[in-house]
């Protein structure tokens, strides 16, 4: 028989260690998910596990902050659009839900069933249209919630991630990339801009993308952004698609491609159904000369904080002196040709004017077509 002061002595032994657990790693926080909220420079202010874990940590997020907005979206929306923009405004409080990585529409579709699921105050659903990333993904779940949930409070890669934390705040304290508090990916030391757009080609013409050369209307993809407005319009939600910033450099591989006409019959159904907004059509902001210190453009993709702030002031209605004229469009089915025509113009006007980009990126897709054609 086991004595009963040994079972008193395990039991209160596995709560002083359980305490000593939720103390520690509530207070070094390696998520920014901690009721108790302490932030302490040299000790967990600067949070590096708290990055890549956008699947997890977002929903729980919406559910904890319960935004009146949020935004859905790839990685360029996660890098570039900071809610806090939207303080004051009918769009308050706001939060980047936005999961880099291959977010596709019906992905979006399944995130936003969950968020209204866990978030009672939602009013205003705030969705990227990235064209090439309309692909399938995942299938969030309501056990997936509530284990990714436990796995941020209780877990031994929370005990490692919050020694992680303790020791990089205490020995470096060097601004870090991050998941910023509200959704948004911060990154304070960003390489060159220009050395990323000249690794474009490289980049494109590659296994890393699929079918580079073919561009085709992706039905299900389309079907995705559908059900997400038959989402919104079942639980009366306000629902904004927008169109991001697209650099000329790869709406010249757009033009390359002959993707024009799939991105103009995209632009012309969905509008007809739903509220469109582009910034994407050709202007001082968006033409952005490749230099290695760049205003509006962090790479050939992901256009900067200073851009997203211009786009949700925009979106708000709140002037902003510098901006240009034609910073943001509303998209209707008559308005899509000509929003398709100037860009492919502006996109040869920028060829003619960066011959040797050009002739890199044609190079790299020269060799990708050999490499095709060559029997495996």
């Amino acid at each position: 028989m086991i004595e009963s002061g040994y079972l008193r002595a395990l039991v209160l032994s596995l709560a002083a260690w359980l305490s000593l657990y939720l103390i520690f790693t509530w207070t070094i926080d390696p998520y920014g998910v901690s009721p108790i909220r302490l932030e302490l420079p040299r000790i967990n202010a600067l949070k590096p596990k708290r990055t890549d874990i956008d699947r997890i940590l977002k929903p729980y997020e919406v559910w904890r902050y319960q935004p009146r907005t949020i935004f859905l979206g790839t990685s360029r929306a996660n890098h570039s659009l900071d809610p806090s923009i939207l303080d004051g405004t009918r769009f308050a409080p706001a939060y980047n839900a936005a999961i880099p990585g291959g977010a596709s529409m019906k992905m979006h579709a399944a995130y936003l069933e969950q968020y209204l699921r866990l978030d009672h105050d939602l009013r205003t659903v705030i969705v990227e249209l990235f064209l090439p990333h309309m692909v399938g993904g995942p299938t969030p779940t309501w056990a997936d919630f509530i284990g990714n949930t436990v796995s941020l409070f209780a877990s031994a890669n929370t005990l490692w991630d919050s020694l992680v934390t303790l020791a990089y705040n205490a020995v470096s304290g060097r601004p870090i990339h991050q998941i910023e508090r509200a959704g948004y990916f911060y990154h304070p030391n960003r390489p060159d801009p220009q050395t990323l757009f000249e690794r474009f080609p490289g980049y494109i013409w590659s296994s890393a993308v699929h079918q580079p050369d073919r561009a085709t209307f992706d039905q299900a993809a389309f079907d995705g952004a559908l059900e997400i407005i038959q989402i919104a319009r079942a639980n009366n939600l306000e629902l904004i698609f927008v169109i991001g910033p697209s650099h000329p450099y790869p709406d010249y591989y757009y033009d390359v491609i002959g993707a024009w006409g799939v991105i103009g019959e995209w632009l012309t159904k969905l509008s007809a159904v739903a509220t469109v907004y582009s910034f994407s059509q050709p202007n001082d902001w968006v033409d952005e000369p490749i230099s290695p210190h760049m205003t509006y453009w962090y790479d050939t993709f992901h256009y900067s904080l200073a851009m997203g702030r211009g786009m949700l002031r925009s979106l708000a209605g709140v002037p902003t002196p510098g901006l240009p004229d034609n910073f943001m469009e509303r998209l209707t089915p008559q308005r899509v040709a000509s929003h398709i025509e100037r860009r492919r113009a502006a996109v040869r006007r920028w060829a003619e004017a960066n011959p040797s980009l050009v002739a890199q990126f044609e190079e790299a897709r020269r060799k990708w077509l050999a490499a095709e054609r060559t029997p495996h």
